[in-house]
């Protein structure tokens, strides 16, 4: 897979490993997700309050993201290590949860989102969220989460020009250093591959020789008669 992009990434080097130019990713619509600009993707669904006994501001330290490429999925948890004085993430860990691929959601190039899983206790206890990895993908296959932000639109201003990009580059705000480079390389020319069979497949699959003559016009009582 060739990748076409001005910008780098962590497992662009297997372009290099692997030279096939058989797929091309046309990567120029991509942006640096930089630490500073994750905390401000995650700062609107970052929520605060004022501990009365404690005499300082509290908040929901873990949140979770989930990343996709074709059909493999990553989860992450975020820990929030610090907030400024506007009470707005300042500094974070990202830990790797689990990967997986699952065939029956529809594959995506990439996407990366921050989710909130309906059960209360996973903001709690990191030990709990550890333990329940397991009940975490089976919410996310059968779409039990909601999306709270998303880094697969934002905006890049260059001078007075406003240009809006949509595939996230993961090396800088720490998530690249999680992901194996070739397990990331390979899923998105498993996309491309993809892709590029549902293209080339004019026929449905089921489709019998009587239907594909009556789809291209023909009738088969009078159109094949024996001589």
């Amino acid at each position: 897979m060739r990748i076409i992009d001005k910008n780098t990434d962590f497992y662009d080097f297997y372009q290099d490993v692997y030279r096939d130019d058989t797929f091309t990713f046309d990567r120029r619509d991509s942006y640096i997700l930089s630490k500073e600009m994750f905390c401000d993707k995650i700062s609107p669904i970052h929520k605060s309050w004022w501990n009365y006994k404690t005499k300082q501001w509290d908040y929901n330290r873990y949140k979770f993201m989930l990343l996709q490429i074709c059909n493999t999925f990553w989860l992450f948890l975020i820990e929030i290590k610090k907030i400024d004085d506007y009470n707005r993430p300042e500094e974070y860990t990202i830990e790797l949860l689990d990967s997986w691929r699952d065939f029956d959601k529809p594959r995506k190039l990439c996407n990366l989102n921050v989710i909130q899983f309906s059960v209360s206790f996973y903001k709690k206890d990191k030990q709990d969220i550890l333990n329940r990895i397991n009940d975490m993908r089976r919410d996310i296959h059968t779409n039990h989460y909601k999306d709270k932000g998303n880094f697969n639109s934002v905006t890049i201003y260059n001078g007075d020009t406003k240009i809006e990009k949509h595939i996230p580059l993961l090396k800088a705000c720490g998530i690249g250093n999680l992901l194996d480079a070739h397990e990331v390389y390979l899923a998105f020319e498993e996309y491309f591959s993809l892709e590029k069979s549902d293209s080339e497949r004019r026929e449905p699959l089921g489709t019998t020789d009587i239907d594909k003559v009556e789809s291209h016009g023909f009738d088969k009582k009078i159109s094949f008669r024996g001589k």
